[in-house]
């Protein structure tokens, strides 16, 4: 399968024109995955909650549509982030849209920061959909830093976690070498680029989106300042080969009956 990593800088509630860009990233390289940052069209640093819902956007919508045709054309899935608009309140949210049809749809566990200020807690948990042979689970941005995020994606059957993200700390895409590593599975970490500036306050997003394999091997790995589309081929076979050897089994060797 080939996975594309799509590294964007949103202009803050500009959603037309951020779309156009993505389209233009998404149609320069040819994938069968597309992983696309957190808050792709939106922009980041909401102020209020009237903001926040005046960009949100219905997950059966005209945008979300756009994805779905976006897919459709492409033959191909995309993994994105977007605000999510529902009765009770905005989501930080993430979807998985294939090219049948289908989608996943998650809403970001582990809110980071002063989003807690605007956006409610996800509540549906980590989930995993098949398309094309392969398994994909979704996580958004802070979820990395909790193990529990990718690990429980992986005893879920995910082979691949997209992992849509706007990271501000260093940390992540080096963590990634481990999470993908302990739960065999591949990380595509696609975060954006640049930096916003609102309320007096300044946020620079690091760039640097990572594609790791289950041996902890870096395939892609974007620049820290420019937008980019970058493709790789994966071998969906590592993630399924659990053993590390013949006695020692990453998921049979689980005692979790002692991890509490």
């Amino acid at each position: 399968m080939r996975i594309a990593l799509i590294q964007n800088q949103p202009l803050f509630g500009a959603v037309e024109s951020n779309l156009n860009r993505l389209l233009t990233l998404i149609e320069s390289v040819d994938a069968d995955l597309y992983v696309l940052p957190e808050l792709c069209f939106s922009g980041y640093q909401f102020l209020s909650t009237d903001e926040l819902r005046s960009l949100a956007v219905d997950p059966d919508g005209a945008v979300i549509g756009w994805f779905r045709q976006a897919a459709c054309d492409r033959k191909a899935s995309i993994a994105f982030g977007y605000p999510e608009r529902a009765a009770d309140g905005c989501y930080n949210a993430a979807m998985i849209v294939t090219s049948d049809g289908r989608d996943l749809r998650y809403r970001k566990t582990h809110l980071f920061y002063k989003e807690k200020e605007f956006f409610l807690p996800g509540d549906r948990g980590f989930n995993v959909i098949e398309w094309g042979g392969v398994r994909i689970g979704l996580a958004v941005c802070f979820d990395w830093y909790f193990p529990e995020s990718f690990r429980t994606l992986a005893l879920k059957g995910a082979d691949i976690i997209a992992h849509c993200s706007n990271l501000v700390m260093p940390y992540c895409q080096q963590a990634d070498f481990a999470r993908a590593l302990e739960n065999r599975v591949y990380i595509a970490t696609a975060n954006r680029i640049g930096s916003e500036e609102r309320d007096g306050e300044k946020l620079t997003f690091t760039g640097g989106s990572v594609l790791v394999s289950p041996r902890g091997e870096y395939l892609l790995n974007l620049p820290k300042d420019a937008e980019a589309a970058e493709v790789a081929v994966i071998d969906i076979a590592l993630a399924r080969e659990k053993k590390i050897n013949r006695y020692n089994d990453i998921v049979a060797d689980r005692r979790p009956e002692f991890y509490r």
